[in-house]
């Protein structure tokens, strides 16, 4: 933005400029020019009463001699009988003297080195006398150059002096943009204490002020969500005891551990909505291949312990950046993994695997359980469903989607479900 208001304000300076620089530098060489032949015409006319009232050699000579044009050479008369006057040296041009005789009118004539004048005077009875004036091209064009440069140099001034003050003007315009710009960034990576100061533009000043209200309100609304998830849980946790004891006073296993499931259901939510706000997907990233290193050796004891078999499988020297957050990555895992763990038997193997392209990075875990028998419907609803599934399919999808990615799941080689993430570098 910066950039382009300078840039409009040097080019419209610019044209400006060259429309009146042009035109007055013109102007300059015409009237420079106008005033060096007025001075050769001014001493031509100065010689034509002296030709009217004498043809003495010594006189006129004396009388060319003293204007400015003859003392420099430059000047010269022709009598009627050929005999020429004046310090002028220089070839006569015979056509133009003829016709200067013939018309009896004052004419210029270019050549090579300037401008010549022909002025004849009638000095009786078809007798003629002419007096030619040289004008050289260094006298037409004296001054020009100075006045020319002088032009140039007011111009670059001005065309200078609009780009600072351009400069000043679009620099106060931008630095209040990327304040507002910078703090919008800053509140997407997860501050939501970040507040702009409102500038000195109106516009800008305005968005400054309605993007804190929009921080504002956020933080309101996620207080109260917060507030009310913490008021459902308080409310859900009684009943929940109380089930518990009931299903453990039956005896019966399987209610034991639906009721397990559905306690590990609500904690899971009440967690996910008292977390934090983390960095949007945009401005997150991380090697996914890091993370999952680093999860898949925490769940390997509880593996173990269960008596299962795992592998992890991640291409040598793969450095897997997506666009996710390290911790939202991490819950992601967790959640695939711990879906594993609560939904097949004991001894169950499972695999994760990391794979990656020019475009994406996909994260694949499998098992080798009794698969989801209808995987289209367990991801539109994005619940607790038969088999291999469970709220850790909508945790895992949810962040994938928050990333501007995807799940999908299919048949796993193990046998099981194949759940897959695939997520943006």
């Amino acid at each position: 933005m910066r950039r382009r208001l300078l840039l409009v304000v040097v080019a419209t300076t610019t044209l400006v400029v060259i429309a009146f620089a042009v035109p007055l530098g013109g102007l300059v060489r015409s009237v420079a020019r106008d005033r060096a032949v007025t001075a050769a015409e001014r001493d031509a006319a100065a010689l034509a009463p002296v030709l009217a009232v004498t043809d003495d050699h010594d006189l006129l000579s004396s009388a060319v001699a003293r204007t400015a044009t003859g003392s420099e050479g430059r000047l010269s008369v022709v009598l009627p009988d050929g005999t020429r006057l004046g310090a002028d040296t220089t070839p006569m041009d015979g056509a133009a003297l003829a016709l200067a005789n013939r018309r009896q009118a004052a004419f210029s004539q270019s050549a090579a080195d300037g401008l010549v004048l022909y002025s004849p005077v009638v000095t009786g009875q078809g007798r003629v006398s002419v007096i030619r004036a040289r004008v050289p091209s260094a006298l037409l064009d004296h001054g020009v150059a100075n006045a020319w440069a002088a032009l140039a140099a007011v111009a670059f001034a001005l065309v200078v002096a609009a780009a600072v003050i351009a400069d000043r003007l679009a620099r106060s315009l931008t630095r209040d943009a990327a304040a507002v710009a910078a703090t919008a960034h800053t509140l997407a990576g997860g501050d939501s204490q970040a507040r702009v100061t409102p500038g000195s533009t109106p516009e800008l000043a305005e968005a400054a002020r309605a993007l804190n209200l929009l921080a504002d309100r956020i933080d309101e609304l996620r207080t109260v969500e917060r507030e009310r998830v913490a008021d459902l849980s308080h409310r859900l946790r009684t009943p929940l005891t109380g089930l518990r004891l009931d299903a453990e006073a039956s005896g019966n296993a399987a209610v034991v551990a639906g009721v397990d499931r559905l306690e590990a259901a609500v904690s899971e939510l009440v967690r996910a909505a008292r977390r934090p706000l983390h960095a949007s997907p945009v401005a997150a990233a991380c090697d996914l291949a890091a993370v999952v290193r680093e999860r898949a050796q925490f769940w390997s004891a509880l593996a173990d312990d269960d008596g299962r078999s795992w592998t992890i499988t991640i291409p040598e020297h793969l450095v897997a950046h997506a666009r996710i957050g390290a911790d939202e990555a991490a819950a992601a895992i967790d959640a695939l993994v711990g879906n594993v763990f609560a939904h097949t038997d004991e001894g169950t193997p499972y695999a994760i695997d990391v794979t990656a392209d020019a475009l994406t990075v996909s994260l694949t875990v499998e098992d080798g359980g009794p698969g989801i028998p209808s995987p289209e419907a367990v991801l539109e609803r994005g619940v607790t469903g038969g088999g291999s599934t469970g709220l850790g399919l909508d945790i895992a999808r949810q962040a994938a989607e928050a990333a501007s990615g995807s799940l999908s799941i299919s048949r796993s080689r193990l046998g099981g479900a194949a759940v897959t993430l695939r997520l943006p570098r």
